[in-house]
């Protein structure tokens, strides 16, 4: 396996992805507090090795590096993240694409039931490996306190 973690980092969360790049499927998806989010990233990398983290260069991003770097994690590298969260809102519908009457409606006036900070990890994942992903239908997304 080559499993890589992907972290959008923002204010007082942030999105996290683990996914195993060869066989393009995410194995596991949430939202973090930031005061959690190194103790699962660290759990991750006892679990399954990973080769390399991939952090967005937004919101906290270095506040994600010290802490990474506290665990003795220092294998990752940053992504531009400019535009995620409106690209995360279309990847959202592919995945989940709406039912009835709502698929008719223009993707950009749809708004996810579901917070995109997972998505976003998912899209900076997706730029850095230049390989579009499979999200199981029987992943949902968790939320980690």
């Amino acid at each position: 396996m080559s499993v890589f973690v992907s972290i959008d980092p923002g204010k007082n969360k942030c999105g996290l992805i683990i996914a195993d790049i060869k066989s393009g499927n995410v194995i596991e998806a949430g939202v973090s507090s930031l005061n959690r989010f190194s103790d699962l990233v660290s759990l991750w990398n006892e679990n399954y090795q990973i080769s390399k983290i991939i952090i967005g260069n937004g919101t906290n991003c270095k506040y994600i590096e010290n802490e990474l770097k506290m665990k003795n994690i220092f294998n990752f590298n940053y992504v531009n993240e400019r535009g995620s969260t409106i690209r995360a809102r279309f990847r959202y519908w592919e995945i989940w694409p709406p039912n009835c009457l709502i698929r008719w409606l223009p993707k950009e006036i749809l708004f996810p039931p579901e917070n995109l900070d997972p998505i976003v990890a998912l899209i900076l994942l997706e730029d850095f490996s230049k390989h579009t992903l499979t999200w199981p239908n029987t992943l949902d997304i968790k939320i980690w306190t």
